[in-house]
This record gives C-alpha cells, sequence and structure tokens, in this order.
C-alpha cells in the first residue's frame, strides 16, 4: 500500500514538473514533442531540477527493495529504466530551432518519438545522477542497514528463545517445587501420624510396665507368703515331732498300765478282803451296772480312739474314761467334765 502510494506521488511529481503531462515520466514519451512546451532553462545555463533530483533520491531505496523482492501480483506491469547519454546542450538547441527537425519530429513514429524524447537534457541529466547515485547507494547503506537490521532481529530472536526457554525452566522449576510441596506435605503428614503412634506406644509401654510392676509386687507377696507358709509348715512338723514322741511314749505308758492291770493281786492283799475298803457289789442296782457297762465300754472306744489317732484330745478322753471305770469299780463317782 505504501509502494503504490509513494508511486502515486512520483507520479504527481513528475506530470508537475514535466509540463502539465499526465502521463509519468518513466514512460519514456517526448515530452518536447507539444508545441507549446519549451525547454527549462536556469540563470547557470544547466537544465538539472532540485525537486526530481530530491523524488529521485527518496526512489532509490524503494526501487532497490523492489528489484529484490519478488513480483508483487498486485503490479501486474513493471516499469525499466532506460539510461541513455546526456545530449551536448548545441545539438538539444540546434533541433528545437531547425524547423526541419521539428517537422521531422512530426512524422517520427510513436516509439522513435519515444527515444527522441529520452534525449530531453534535463532527463538525461537527471538519469546519469540517478545512475551516480544508485551506483554509490545502492551496494553500500542499504544493504548495511539491512544487515544491521537482520542482526538485530536475529539478536532480539535469541533473546526471546533465551527468555522462553527461561521462562519454561522457570515453569519447570515452579511445577517441581509444588509437587515437592506436595510430598513434602504428605511426608510430614505421615510422620505426624507415625508420632501419634509412637506416643500412643509409649502410653501403652508405659501401662505394661505399670502392670508388670503390679504383678511383680503381687509375686514377690506370694513368694513371701509362700516362705513363710514354708517356715510355718516347718514349725508344725517340729511340733508335729515333738507330739509324736510324746504320744508314743504315752501309748507306752498306757501299755504299760494295762498289762499291770491284769495282773493278779494275789500275793498283794490277804485271802480275807476286808469288805471295810471295798464295797461289796451285790449292793450295786441295775441302774449302777449299766452305767459301770457304759464307762467300761467308753473306756475302751476311747483306749482304741487313742492308739489309732495318738493326739492329745484322745489320749486326755481315754484318761477321763478310765478315771470314771475306776471310780465305779472301787465305789466312787466321779462327775463328768
Amino acid at each position: 500500500m505504501f509502494e503504490q502510494q509513494h508511486f502515486v506521488d512520483l507520479q504527481d511529481n513528475g506530470s508537475s514538473h514535466g509540463g502539465g503531462d499526465p502521463k509519468s515520466w518513466l514512460s519514456g514519451e517526448d515530452q518536447s514533442s507539444s508545441p507549446n512546451q519549451k525547454p527549462p532553462t536556469s540563470g547557470n545555463g544547466s537544465n538539472f531540477d532540485k525537486v526530481l533530483y530530491k523524488n529521485l533520491v527518496e526512489m532509490v531505496p524503494l526501487v532497490e527493495s523492489l528489484m529484490d523482492r519478488r513480483t508483487n501480483p498486485s503490479f501486474t506491469r513493471r516499469a525499466s529504466l532506460i539510461c541513455t547519454k546526456t545530449p551536448s546542450g548545441d545539438s538539444f538547441n540546434k533541433k528545437i530551432g531547425d524547423p526541419k527537425g521539428r517537422k521531422a519530429t512530426q512524422s517520427i513514429p510513436g516509439k522513435k518519438r519515444r527515444g527522441l524524447g529520452d534525449n530531453d537534457p534535463s532527463k538525461n541529466g537527471c538519469a546519469d545522477e540517478f545512475k551516480m547515485f544508485s551506483s554509490r547507494a545502492s551496494p553500500g547503506k542499504g544493504r548495511e542497514d539491512l544487515i544491521i537490521l537482520q542482526e538485530q532481529v536475529e539478536n532480539l530472536q535469541k533473546k526471546l528463545l533465551e527468555k522462553e526457554a527461561l521462562l519454561k525452566s522457570t515453569e519447570t522449576s515452579l511445577d517441581q517445587m509444588n509437587s515437592m510441596n506436595v510430598t513434602l506435605d504428605e511426608l510430614r503428614r505421615q510422620a505426624a501420624e507415625k508420632d501419634s503412634l509412637i506416643k500412643s506406644a509409649h502410653l501403652q509401654l508405659s501401662d505394661a510396665k505399670i502392670k508388670l510392676a503390679d504383678r511383680q509386687a503381687s509375686l514377690e507377696k506370694l513368694q513371701w507368703e509362700a516362705s513363710m507358709s514354708d517356715k510355718k509348715a516347718e514349725k508344725l512338723q517340729e511340733e508335729i515331732d515333738s507330739m509324736e514322741g510324746e504320744v508314743s511314749a504315752f501309748m507306752l505308758l498306757l501299755e504299760g498300765l494295762s498289762k499291770n492291770d491284769s495282773k493278779p493281786y494275789a500275793e498283794d492283799y490277804d485271802a480275807t478282803p476286808y469288805h471295810s475298803d471295798i464295797p461289796y457289789m451285790g449292793y450295786m442296782d441295775e441302774r449302777e451296772m449299766q452305767e459301770m457297762e457304759e464307762a467300761r465300754e467308753a473306756y475302751i472306744s476311747a483306749l482304741a480312739t487313742a492308739k489309732e489317732n495318738q493326739d492329745e484330745d484322745s489320749l486326755a478322753l481315754a484318761v477321763k474314761a478310765r478315771l470314771r471305770l475306776q471310780s465305779f469299780v472301787l465305789g466312787t463317782k466321779i462327775s463328768s467334765r
């Protein structure tokens, strides 16, 4: 769009400096063919137009860029620059002053007229200046600027790629940091759970220690009681042994007494008994006889029990039954306790 507008501006400038000709100066037509047109002159005798030169200078980079680029599909035709040598002023004035030359110019066809128009001093001078400027400017400033711009663009692209890589690495680092934070939170949660489990295990262990101490105290108490029981058992065994000795001695005494009771005492007594000492058995009634029989049976059973048990109670009962039986025999009653 900018190139089209620039071409339009150049055409307007060319028409304004070409004496009102609407056609572009690039068409190569002879502007001197008009009978009313006069050759431009300046005060110093040269045909140089500064405005046209300025326009040409401004158009040089555009033309170079258009020549370097591909054909734009919006422009179906491309103009070509024709550079010819600048003719001398004498020959140019001679052609204009000679009527034959004017007739010859009028009789020349369009192509030849366009060729003659290229011999215009102003156009030829501008073309030479354009050629010189393009020869100086084309290999230099434009391409250097283009190379500088390309280098700047490449540097910017490199910086952009570096920033994109840095941004990607930063995003990756952020993702890794987030994942590490999640993992750290999970580890903290697991550590808290393990701490709670350890605390509960410590509590259970302390309870178990307390129970173990209680059981150990109970065991020690049982052991002490068992030792005391053993001591008491030993003491009782000693007492039993001593009582067995006494019982055996008493049994021997009873056996001796029983043997002594069974022997006749004829030698100790006279043949005639003393009626004053021993009562006569015939005076005993049946009740007394029954009591004496009961006393005898009681003495026999007590004596058998004492032999079997061999304890103090049995011996005491046997002694008591013997004394009661003796009271019946001797005629004296002993009250039972």
